[in-house]
């Protein structure tokens, strides 16, 4: 018998995922490009650029010290649970006790511990596409379908609770929103998500909101969904320390849940990793009480970045764009270019040095997904080599 013979590679679980060009995909082939002595402009990691607050470095420092070396509570330490619970009160509006917070392994941990805990095989999670690749990754995984309610370009990208409502069937279990949007940078404003929560709860519907960018937004005010009337028991909010205080690096998150879920879903996460790193947890919270200063600087750095991006984009004749409002991504129809997302990416990394993202590795062929967070400098060269490119 050969060796591992009985062995099918990959598992079924996981067979048809990520068979697109996707983000990793990219990047290693930039990262053999540069091996190779090319300069290579990296547009396609969604990667803040700016380091991690002092004050965060140092809480961590300090809890190293004091010899917070060992095992959490593994729901997540005090102090962060109970940050998080003033937050999602302060900010978004969400009463949420400490005991009702899970902090993850990043956000994915707490998406993949939500919809593991709640979805059977064969259940329904109707998902608004574009969309980062996780979403259908995960439904896969776990045996569930994947439902898209697709967001058109035209319309700016915005879900709308009237594409959401003909969707929903018997199988039907949850609604993901992801506001602002990766990779479009779309916002859901209140309106349309008072009309997806009259759906949740017309339907009996559990709503998963991704919430990781939600400092990134240029004009007006996010809204959670958790926080409108009767949505408390019915919605879960994630949230994450990667982009907001650029900690992509540090991997945690946090699941504010209702009562209800809150027990199960810290049980599947538990066998999911065990626990984040306890220090890093304490680095965290400090974040999440005393940077705000750090944020908002950032914030704004990032608008200035987004409109010199917009700047070139309005000069390429075949790209067609919405001005993004959260974020910091530009999701660019290339279509009228009459190649494919995978063909333009290729073409535009070798005339041009720079790396993007096909949109199929976000559920939507014909768009590219560029990310603006870099430094501006090192942004108008990368543009500058677009615009040649696009020329030739």
């Amino acid at each position: 018998m050969k060796l591992m013979e009985k062995i099918e590679l990959p598992s079924r679980r996981f067979t048809d995922i990520a068979t697109s060009v996707g983000i990793n995909d990219i990047v290693n082939l930039s990262n053999q490009l540069e091996a190779k002595g090319r300069k290579i402009y990296h547009l396609e990691m969604g990667r803040p650029d700016f380091d991690s607050p002092k004050l965060a470095k140092d809480a961590v420092k300090k809890a190293l010290d004091d010899g917070f070396v060992h095992y959490p509570d593994l729901k997540g330490v005090y102090e962060l649970r109970l940050a998080v619970s003033k937050k999602l009160k302060r900010e978004n509006g969400i009463d949420i006790s400490p005991e009702n917070v899970l902090i993850t392994v990043g956000a994915q941990g707490a998406l993949m511990a939500v919809m593991m805990t709640v979805l059977n095989e064969g259940d329904e999670v109707i998902v608004p596409t574009p969309c980062f690749g996780a979403y259908p990754g995960t439904c896969k995984i776990l045996g569930a379908k994947m439902i898209a309610a697709v967001c058109k370009q035209e319309d700016g990208f915005v879900l709308r609770a009237s594409a959401v409502e003909p969707l929903v069937t018997d199988r039907t279990r949850m609604i993901m929103i992801n506001t602002p949007n990766n990779p479009t940078g779309a916002i859901i404003d209140r309106a349309e998500l008072e009309g997806i929560a009259e759906i949740a709860k017309k339907h009996d519907l559990l709503v998963v909101s991704d919430e990781c960018y939600e400092h990134f937004q240029y004009d007006g005010r996010h809204v959670s969904i958790a926080s409108l009337p009767g949505m408390e028991d019915r919605a879960v909010t994630v949230g994450a320390a990667s982009k907001t205080y650029s900690m992509t690096g540090w991997r945690v998150g946090y699941l504010g849940m209702p009562s209800w879920l809150s027990s199960y879903a810290t049980r599947t996460h538990i066998y999911m990793t065990t626990c984040p790193t306890i220090f890093a947890q304490y680095g965290y919270a400090e974040a999440l009480d005393r940077a705000d200063d750090d944020v908002r600087a950032m914030v704004r750095e990032y608008k200035e970045r987004r409109d010199l991006v917009a700047g070139y984009l309005k000069e390429m004749e075949k790209i067609d764009f919405v001005m993004p409002r959260g974020a910091f991504y530009f999701f660019p129809s290339i279509k009228r270019t009459g190649m494919s997302a995978a063909e333009f990416c290729g073409n535009i990394l070798e005339k041009a040095g720079v790396a993007l993202v096909p949109g199929e590795a976000f559920e939507a062929p014909g768009f590219v997904r560029l990310a603006y967070c870099k430094p501006k400098d090192y942004l108008v060269e990368a543009m500058e080599n677009i615009k040649s490119a696009m020329a030739r």
